[in-house]
């Protein structure tokens, strides 16, 4: 199926490893010019390079999303090397590293307020072009009552970018901006999370691969080809859309 993006420009927060690099080098493939972040230099050199030879343009910077400075400046520098912008994905996540109320404001900064400040910055260029798209990476964190030990906060600010997400579909839709969401279960790629759970705690790997009706963990090209057929304008009529992408390890109906 030909998606039509083949010319389109798009932007990918935490584009150079996991989800965020399947991502961009699926878009790539159909043609898609892409600008990327991501915390390293080395990731983000090597992740140009690599879709460049693919045959699209590429522009990338090393940051922190929740530096506000240092983002808008990129957003801005990515806008002006791609000549505007079709689609934009808000990738970047984190693992809890700190406890208390320093977890919860480190949840806060990463996991919502930085794709709130994505969105501000996206939306009113996004809404100048045609067949545009809007697309944040949640969790399935976001519909469990039972977590990991320390993820309360990781879990509730993924609900909140849902909530978020449904928003701006409303809002925007008028403008001609689609706006949803997608919530993968695990996700398994070398150096990942679950990676490191694999060599330390197996027992735990093997058993939320069980958890899949699928029995097994999802790829991140999975996650990446979905995300690609709803930033498409083959994807035209879907907004407002929460996509589980979790081999049915949630266990109910996704309305």
């Amino acid at each position: 199926m030909d998606l039509d993006l083949k010319g389109k420009k798009a932007i990918v927060t935490g584009g150079t490893r996991g989800i965020g690099r399947a991502v961009a080098e699926s878009l790539a493939r159909e043609g898609v010019n892409i600008a990327v972040c991501a915390r390293t230099e080395s990731g983000v050199v090597e992740t140009v390079n690599a879709l460049r030879a693919l045959g699209v343009q590429a522009f990338g910077t090393a940051l922190d999303v929740r530096d506000r400075d240092a983002f808008t400046k990129w957003h801005e520098s990515a806008c002006t090397e791609l000549g505007g912008i079709d689609i934009a994905i808000s990738n970047v996540s984190t693992r809890p590293t700190l406890s208390g109320e320093d977890g919860w404001r480190e949840a806060f900064e990463t996991d919502f307020l930085q794709h709130v400040r994505f969105a501000e910055l996206s939306l009113p260029i996004l809404a100048r072009g045609k067949d545009t798209s809007l697309l944040f990476v949640s969790s399935i964190a976001a519909t469990l009552m039972i977590l990991p030990p320390g993820e309360s906060a990781y879990g509730t600010m993924k609900a909140a970018l849902i909530s978020y997400m449904g928003q701006l579909a409303a809002k925007h839709g008028s403008s001609g901006v689609r706006v949803n969401a997608v919530s993968p279960g695990p996700i398994f790629f070398e150096g990942g999370v679950w990676d490191q759970i694999r060599k330390h705690q197996p027992d735990l790997f093997n058993r939320a691969a069980q958890m899949s009706a699928l029995g097994r963990h999802g790829r991140p090209e999975e996650v990446a080809d979905a995300i690609t057929f709803l930033a498409s304008p083959r994807a035209g009529f879907i907004t407002g859309a929460n996509l589980r992408i979790d081999g049915a390890m949630v266990k109910t109906v996704n309305h």
